[in-house]
């Protein structure tokens, strides 16, 4: 294990032994370190009444118990006092490490032995093997009283609120958008945990899902596409676009009878960053929104319905609008333990709607967590003009994840009076959505984020894998880079796929997030301030750094190669029926070089640093009066590297609160591979040079143009081989076409560019 310690706060001694006494450690300045520790290490095992029996069993040194120690004359040194926190951090010596020094250097131990009060207090905030703060253990065995009431340690918020004794409530709060044109404001179902605390008004952090009700994958497969067929020759055109406006209904202003919430809620999945912050004072709210089981309305698909649908749930905590009791619309539910102020949460989808949510600038929004969200939808299912499917999702597209999120469908008395309009409204959308051309239109426009960016006013995190080819690396750039100067951004950038990092070893995520919630929706004034970027080190196991930015404007400039290099688009049909069926088995030909494509290997002579999109600065002409390029750089020869999914370090030893919602501890396993895909791209060459503009391609003449891949952050170390791979169809990703055309590049005339630190 390595530690890595972003959520600890600097604070004055005078406080830090206030807080400590406040935790019942009989911490005092006039004390030796000894008799300090010896106090310390006693109440850390409070569950015990004979504590010499615990400190019996620990030791000073390789040679002396610590109760010996503390009942001998001998002075407490640097060794001692580390051989000692990390027995209290759960590490055990002989099995998790045999000599101490080499274990704090090499594990990044956080602490410097120094004034004890100050590494005492620090130790508190340290992580222990089994993944919990040492302090938020230690308040799970009950260290302090479940009393519903906030306490902060080291400006973050503990676990004192009881997550077994909770108001469990539904609730319909009324939009101000009518999505199946009933001429009616739709109504979306809120599922609500939250403290039982009637004499303080709590924050909320809520997970915007429209999977929470349930999916329909039999709807959903049956709306998959067919990727077999030749690519479009378009007509050249440049494409015109306008500003949607969104027609919003007036809210309800009839003077209803004020009710308590009359639904209770049963059993439901849960996030367990939602779970954490539970036990400590936030409600834990969950949205699915318009076109769900339980709401109203149509599923509309990242439009800003929908997005305004989520919206009105904030209103609502805000006292702008209105909630009721159940569909029929005849008593008000008021908001009113509530203190308005908001987080959102969620990975992928949810993590989607943060960053929708925010470009709404709603007022009580104060954080967004967006978890490995899409910035535009554009750029989920096309890329550069052509077709493509989200990774591991090959014939997906945004009519079938709309088949897959109406769960309205999964009540068959709704869905026979919806059916009707749910099938008109999937028919236009598989209409508006143009499979045909792959081109941007107003459908995708619509569901563009970051024409928004700038209406944003709260403060974003965002969290994204660099391996991550579901949702890609350029939805948090951009978004990420469209923000506003003023707003306060950070970027958690790990090396795993699509995948959450609450519960990982080597990062305290969950207390950053602690440290930054508490101060924004509890009002807690902690000074806390996060980096801009946090990054995961490609090149050792569990290691972050902070990092000014993401984007670096240095190039490093690589000639590509002094041949003309061709590209033979089509395939045997044995061989293009086989990859159709498996990718898979593509991806293994394209890595060993057997599939139709440009391999060109450049050796690294020292370090660098990638931070930001490579560019390929290309010559190409192809056989036809169209074509596609794809494109994919490796760190290539075998090596230690992160594999993208995490694997299992504990079971169920992460305590989200008092035994609640334990969840297993995980962590990115660094191991041997033969290649890492650092980046990929693909590309219609009819819009080589804008997205908005279709362009003719000369049949067998020579194009030249600028080609912007996956922007990331990777360290390539002296020693190393960056493969570039140029091919045509991408049996994943691009549509499958396997007509005979060539695709050939003057490699002479070209040149991949890598923006370095």
């Amino acid at each position: 294990m390595r530690f890595n310690q972003f959520s600890y706060i600097q604070i004055d001694r005078s406080i830090q032994i206030k807080e400590l006494k406040e935790l019942g450690f009989d911490i005092h300045p006039d004390n030796t370190d000894k008799k300090n520790l010896e106090s310390f290490v006693r109440k850390s095992f409070f569950l015990i009444e004979n504590t010499d029996i615990p400190l019996s069993n620990l030791i000073a040194d390789w040679d002396l118990d610590l109760l010996t120690f503390f009942q001998s004359d001998i002075a407490l040194t640097d060794q001692i006092f580390y051989q000692v926190a990390l027995q209290l951090l759960g590490f055990v010596p002989h099995v998790d490490y045999s000599n101490v020094s080499d274990f704090i250097k090499e594990s990044g131990f956080p602490i410097t032995f120094g004034n004890v009060i100050d590494n005492l207090y620090q130790l508190l905030n340290t992580r222990t093997k089994s993944g919990n703060s040492l302090v938020d253990q230690l308040v799970s065995d009950d260290l302090m009283a479940e009393d519903n009431h906030y306490h902060f340690f080291n400006g973050k918020a503990l676990a004192t609120f009881s997550t077994k004794d909770v108001i469990r409530e539904v609730v319909y709060v009324e939009t101000p958008v009518d999505t199946a044109k009933t001429g009616q404001t739709d109504l979306v179902k809120v599922s609500i945990i939250r403290p039982k605390a009637t004499a303080l008004r709590v924050p909320a952090i809520i997970t915007n899902s429209p999977y929470h009700q349930g999916v329909n994958e039999t709807a959903s497969d049956a709306a998959l596409h067919k990727m077999e067929a030749d690519l479009l020759q378009k007509t050249p055109c440049n494409i015109q676009l306008e500003q949607t406006n969104l027609e919003l209904l007036e809210g309800d202003t009839r003077a209803l009878l004020v009710s308590e919430a009359t639904e209770k809620l049963a059993h439901i999945s849960s996030y367990s960053l939602n779970d954490y912050f539970l036990a400590r004072g936030f409600a834990n709210i969950h949205v699915s929104g318009v076109g769900t089981l339980g709401s109203t309305g149509y599923m509309t698909s990242g439009d800003y319905q929908q997005v305004y649908a989520y919206k009105a749930v904030i209103d609502w905590l805000n006292g702008r609008t209105k909630a009721y009791t159940d569909q029929t619309r005849s008593a008000f539910v008021l908001a009113d333990w509530s203190n308005g102020k908001v987080a959102t949460s969620g990975l992928s989808y949810l993590g989607t709607m943060s960053n929708a949510l925010a470009t709404t600038g709603v007022p009580g929004l104060e954080v967004v967590i967006a978890e490995a969200g899409i910035s535009s939808w554009y750029d989920y299912y096309r890329e550069n003009g052509l077709v493509t499917s989200p990774g591991g999702y090959p014939g997906e597209d945004l009519d079938s994840l709309t088949a897959l999120t109406y769960s309205r469908s999964l009540q068959a008395g709704d869905f026979l009076r919806q059916r009707k309009t749910y099938q008109a409204g999937l028919s236009a959308e598989r209409q508006a959505l143009d499979r045909e051309s792959g081109d941007y239109n107003q459908y995708w426009h619509d569901r563009n984020y970051l024409l928004h960016a700038d209406k944003v006013t709260c403060q974003v995190v965002f969290t994204h894998g660099s391996q991550d080819w579901n949702v890609k690396p350029l939805h948090v750039w951009n978004m990420f880079h469209a923000l506003p100067n003023h707003i306060d951004k950070h970027l958690f950038l790990h090396n795993g796929a699509h995948v959450y990092m609450n519960n990982w070893q080597s990062i305290d995520f969950r207390e950053s997030m602690n440290a930054l919630l508490s101060q924004k929706l509890l009002g807690y004034e902690n000074n806390y301030r996060l980096p801009t970027v946090i990054w995961q080190d490609n090149s050792a196991d569990q290691t972050w750094t902070s990092l000014k930015d993401f984007g670096a404007a240095k190039k490093e400039v690589f000639p590509l190669g002094k041949e003309i290099a061709s590209i033979q688009q089509a395939y045997e049909e044995e061989t293009f029926a086989t990859y159709g069926k498996s990718y898979a088995a593509f991806h293994q030909d394209l890595y060993a070089g057997k599939a139709n494509q440009i391999s060109i290997d450049i050796p690294v002579k020292e370090d660098i640093l990638l931070n930001g999109p490579v560019q390929l600065q290309l010559k190409v002409k192809s056989s036809v009066a169209k074509g596609l390029l794809s494109a994919q750089v490796l760190d290539f020869g075998q090596s230690k590297r992160l594999a993208p999914i995490p694997s299992l370090k504990a079971r169920a030893s992460l305590d989200n609160g008092r035994y609640h919602a334990q969840e297993n501890l995980m962590e990115l396993p660094f191991v041997d591979s033969p290649y890492r895909v650092i980046t990929k791209g693909y590309l219609n060459l009819q819009n080589r040079n804008d997205l908005l503009t279709v362009e003719a391609v000369p049949a067998d003449e020579w194009m030249t143009f600028n080609w912007d891949l996956q922007p990331t952050i990777y360290k390539f170390q002296k020693g190393t081989n960056i493969r570039l791979i140029l091919y045509t169809t991408d049996f994943e990703i691009t549509i499958r076409d396997n007509s005979e055309w060539i695709i050939s590049v003057d490699l002479t005339q070209s040149k991949m560019l890598l923006p370095r630190d």
